[in-house]
């Protein structure tokens, strides 16, 4: 318990010592809606240069005000001793993220030291971002994190944030069942082609070779032999048909699981390691 108070007391004075200016908010109608004190970046662990940290701020920033949802991120050197879920939660509940009455946005945390990432979602981010939407994100993200190419991580998170919180809002959030599917690169697609082609020409070429007496034929009457069938009468009888059905699943969502923060506030979310 003395951990976790030192680490709250820790946040309040991280979160006060990462506030906006006044004079950099904005005009009113541009932050209508966010507490928008603290800065929506927070590189503590130093890990994006000047540059990198200027612009996703500013991306951070636009994204958020354009889609009424707030995004951010942080990294940390280490956990002091807590778990991923519970710091990542803090860091959002403590610094007010979040849009409106409900809190809507999620926060990409990274702890250097013990290598982990996770996703806090609060509000409409318990929607937009499913278990199996923030594995997904999870999984784009991986070989940036593990090289170390944070800035470019952190710019897709904050794409696919924009894309899973537009396809929600149009009453369809991604889940198990319609992931994001990667465009197949047009390299691949013309290696397909003449693969293709190649096995084509093969398999009909030799078909071709072992049908040297084959002739086409005006009539069927010439593969009957003579005498063998007389028929004197012909007529097409329909007498039954068959139809079977199988009842596709309607159970291909995971949903979001959920838990209370130590604010008591309600959180989704998810992580893993890089």
């Amino acid at each position: 318990m003395k951990k976790r108070i030192s680490m709250i007391l820790m946040l309040l004075v991280l979160c006060f010592s990462m506030a906006v200016p006044a004079f950099a908010t904005g005009g009113a109608e541009d932050t209508d809606g966010f507490v928008d004190e603290y800065y929506r970046l927070q590189d503590l662990a130093d890990v994006l240069t000047e540059e990198e940290t200027s612009e996703l701020q500013k991306l951070l920033d636009e994204m958020s005000v354009h889609l009424k949802f707030d995004m951010a991120i942080v990294t940390v050197y280490n956990l002091e001793g807590c778990t991923v879920q519970d710091y990542a939660d803090d860091w959002y509940d403590y610094c007010e993220f979040g849009y409106g009455s409900n809190k809507d946005g999620a926060l990409l945390l990274i702890s250097m030291e013990e290598r982990d990432w996770h996703i806090s979602t609060c509000g409409y981010g318990i929607t937009a971002f499913t278990d199996a939407g923030i594995t997904y994100i999870g999984e784009q993200m991986g070989d940036d994190l593990s090289a170390g190419n944070y800035a470019e991580a952190f710019r897709t998170f904050v794409r696919f944030g924009n894309q899973f919180v537009t396809q929600a809002r149009d009453g369809d959030p991604f889940d198990k069942s319609d992931l994001p599917k990667k465009p197949l690169s047009a390299i691949w697609i013309a290696i397909s082609l003449a693969i293709g082609f190649g096995v084509a020409k093969i398999v009909v070429g030799s078909m071709k070779g072992q049908l040297k007496t084959v002739r086409a034929q005006a009539a069927a009457s010439s593969y009957v032999r003579e005498g063998s069938m007389n028929v004197t009468e012909s007529r097409d009888l329909f007498l039954y048909h068959k139809v079977d059905r199988t009842e596709k699943s309607k159970n291909n969502s995971s949903g979001s699981s959920t838990h209370k923060s130590s604010s008591d506030t309600r959180h989704g979310g998810g992580g893993g390691k890089f």
